[in-house]
């Protein structure tokens, strides 16, 4: 996955790791105008990337991130919900307020599995960025 991203910081040795600020992307185009929408401020990410490219502050570069990004997104966003229909689907022969509570139950298990992917990740030095090119 590739972003684009400011330099907002270099390493004290050349080849070494910058700090970048990384526009959080959504589906909103922040054209508040043209869609009368909520008016809402761009959310900004700071990282460190590796770069082997000469970089000054202010730099516009395209940075990479991998796939470890779209894997964690998956678990987040479908862990839960495929958890609360297995509880809900798997569990026919049992009263209907209890299969409401088996749903209930694997969501939150997708919750917990979501939170707990997260911090084993953080723990593992998190997700690697890389500087691609310079724009």
């Amino acid at each position: 996955m590739t972003q684009i991203a400011t330099v907002t910081a270099l390493p004290a040795a050349s080849g070494g790791q910058v700090e970048v600020t990384v526009a959080r992307q959504s589906a909103c185009s922040h054209n508040c105008e043209s869609c009368g929408g909520c008016g809402g401020r761009t959310m900004e990410l700071v990282v460190h990337a590796v770069s082997d490219i000469p970089l000054a502050l202010g730099d516009r570069v395209e940075i990479y991130s991998g796939n470890k990004v779209l894997g964690a997104a998956a678990l987040v966003y479908l862990g839960p919900v495929v958890l609360f229909l297995l509880g809900y689907l798997l569990t026919p022969s049992l009263a209907e307020g209890t299969r409401y509570l088996c749903a209930g139950l694997g969501f939150l298990l997708g919750l917990a599995g979501a939170v707990g992917c997260d911090r084993w990740t953080r723990q593992r030095s998190g997700v690697a960025y890389r500087v691609t090119r310079k724009l």
